[in-house]
């Protein structure tokens, strides 16, 4: 099926709110969308806290086609414009 996530903001209104928060979860969006039943009060799940880690990534069209430095070529004691 899939993850739920909820922001941080979202899961204290979870908590705090416990008598009128529900959450909505629609499944099968690429092919045919479903909204499953409400779910009252989901604070009371166990969720699981997902911590932000930084990280770096590199393009693949970056190593097959490498990078080209194009200067305008100038003669010896030309000056640039």
């Amino acid at each position: 099926m899939g993850t739920i996530l909820l922001t941080p903001n979202e899961r204290r209104v979870a908590k705090d709110r416990r008598d009128c928060y529900w959450l909505y979860v629609v499944t099968d969006c690429n092919t045919a969308p479903t909204l499953q039943e409400p779910v009252r009060d989901p604070a009371k799940f166990e969720w699981h806290e997902v911590k932000k880690v930084s990280h770096y990534y590199l393009s693949v069209d970056s190593i097959a086609q490498p990078m080209r430095v194009r200067e305008k070529q100038t003669t010896f004691g030309e000056k640039e414009p």
